[in-house]
């Protein structure tokens, strides 16, 4: 406290201690029940120190929720800076490889899987009965850095906009990405940073596939944010995906740490040899989540309208369709 700088933290050497503890710029102190000798503990600054060594514990504890990647996460101070000229795909900035990597072996790829992605995704809305060239008001939620975002149609109204639960992704779109391009950070917790009723669309493509036990909240937070007659279209893990991976893919030449994953997890639980529904593996956001499709859809569709449902529209995810209602 700035009133007791001279001061350390109060500790009675006792079984029965009552803390009670104040913060300050670089000292705590503790007072127990009884009077007694005062030592000095812990500096705040070796506590803040402990704690960013936890983070990977917080991000793999089923118990926690509102994670992220802070832009910290990897041990470093948050330092941003102005933008650098970069290569450029039809005017927009291409991301630095350490972005890029994980979806292919060159940016070409990386911006081919962007493309290819949307295309599909505005095809099936567009079998769904969605007029898609109307769509203004548009939210890629889990956009990472903007890859299918950027290839999204613009008209004169388009408002794209994009949310992350990592702080590097978007605060590298931000800088990069002009109008009508808008980034946020979020959270794994169910709360997205817009008013009822603002999107036309709202897509979500392999991110219910890492929500587990906050699936059914986060379903209706993005309903609320539709207006009404708005279309989420989503991808999930379901029985297909089971029999992609452990079958067409089952020489792990594609997707090995997920045909390692699977693998292991039967062989512990024998969970996929029952009648499942659903099924978890890891913590949120790290989790792998399974579902039977007809169990999701009969569950949702209690919540908004079910249009269509297709298999391996995103590599072996499957992909839905849901209208909010009038």
């Amino acid at each position: 406290m700035r009133g007791c700088q001279g001061s350390s933290r109060v500790e009675l050497s006792t079984s029965r201690t009552r803390r009670s503890t104040l913060g300050s710029d670089d000292m705590v102190i503790e007072v127990t029940r009884s009077t007694g000798r005062r030592r000095p503990l812990l500096a705040l600054r070796r506590r803040a120190s402990e704690a960013l060594a936890a983070g990977p514990a917080i991000l793999s504890s089923p118990f926690v929720s509102a994670k992220l990647l802070p832009l910290q996460h990897r041990g470093r101070d948050p330092v941003l800076m102005r933008p650098i000229p970069s290569p450029l795909d039809d005017g927009l900035p291409i991301p630095p490889k350490e972005l890029w990597e994980r979806w292919g072996h060159s940016a070409e790829q990386y911006l081919e899987t962007g493309r290819t992605d949307v295309g599909i995704m505005l095809g099936l809305l567009e079998e769904a009965g969605a007029a898609t060239d109307e769509f203004q008001r548009v939210l890629d939620f889990g956009c990472a850095e903007g890859r299918m975002l950027r290839f999204f149609p613009q008209g004169r109204e388009s408002e794209l906009w994009g949310v992350d639960i990592s702080a590097e992704r978007i605060s590298w779109a931000q800088r990069h990405l002009p109008d009508p391009f808008r980034f946020a950070v979020v959270t794994t917790a169910p709360h997205l940073p817009f008013e009822d009723n603002r999107f036309d669309l709202v897509y979500c493509l392999s991110v219910f596939t890492h929500i587990s036990d906050l699936a059914d909240a986060w379903f209706l937070e993005v309903l609320r944010i539709l207006r009404p007659g708005g279309f989420v279209y989503l991808t999930i893990h379901d029985e297909h995906t089971v029999d992609l991976l452990l079958g067409r893919y089952g020489d792990r030449k594609k997707h090995p740490y997920m045909v390692d994953l699977l693998r292991k997890f039967e062989a512990e639980t024998g969970t996929l040899s029952q009648e499942w529904v659903y099924f978890t593996i890891l913590a949120d956001p790290a989790a792998q989540v399974f579902y039977r499709a007809d169990y999701l859809v009969e569950k949702w569709s209690k919540l908004a309208d079910w249009l269509a449902t297709k298999p391996e529209t995103a590599d072996y995810q499957t992909a839905l369709v849901f209208r909010k209602r009038l």
